[in-house]
């Protein structure tokens, strides 16, 4: 037994970001913010994207000379309309198909998901299953009715939450109100899930 075979390892959140990423004089990026993509928990591109945004918003801050919770709060709104927006819909997405069998992961990946919605997924996008027609999806989604049902209602919260999320308080003051409200969104869409 290899006694070192588990040194230097930790757990790697798989979710989405925190949902706020400043405090006075301080800003969250990468695994301390919960970074690592949702479906796959590959952080090195998210982390880049938010460090660079980062880097721009810190210079503003400390050029206006203001490191305060407000003065950084910029910093969540770009992350959050380059990249943060996709994130809790694939966390939803991901719970989905940790609910499936392999079977119905296979019939998923053959009858549901076009090209398109492959090529999404591994850009870390939630896919729309847009090119499956209505007909296509009532035929298939008799033979999986758990499945059907359970890729359109993620792509159904991916909407809403993607939405929510371009809507996020542009000054700290609505914050707890619009994260009260994505919890609920959240919460509602992991109890269907389950179910």
């Amino acid at each position: 037994m290899d006694s070192n075979n588990v040194t230097g390892n930790w757990q790697v959140s798989v979710r989405r970001q925190n949902d706020c990423l400043v405090a006075n004089g301080y800003m969250l990026v990468g695994d301390s913010a919960w970074m690592p993509k949702p479906l796959d928990a590959g952080g090195i591109g998210p982390a880049i994207v938010a460090a660079t945004i980062l880097g721009k918003n810190a210079v503003n801050a400390i050029e206006a000379n203001d490191v305060s919770e407000t003065g950084l709060w910029q910093y969540n709104i770009d992350f959050i309309n380059d990249y943060g927006y996709k994130t809790a819909g694939l966390e939803i997405f991901r719970r989905l198909l940790q609910t499936l069998t392999n079977d119905q992961i296979n019939y998923g990946m053959k009858h549901f998901l076009s090209k398109l919605d492959v090529e999404a997924i591994s850009k870390g996008e939630h896919p729309d299953f847009g090119t499956v027609g209505k007909l296509g999806m009532m035929i298939r989604g008799a033979l999986n009715k758990k499945l059907a049902d359970g890729l359109r209602f993620t792509a159904q919260q991916n909407k809403t939450l993607t939405e929510h999320y371009y809507n996020f308080p542009k000054k700290p003051d609505g914050f707890d109100m619009w994260q009260k409200t994505l919890h609920h969104i959240l919460d509602e869409s992991y109890a269907k899930i389950e179910v």
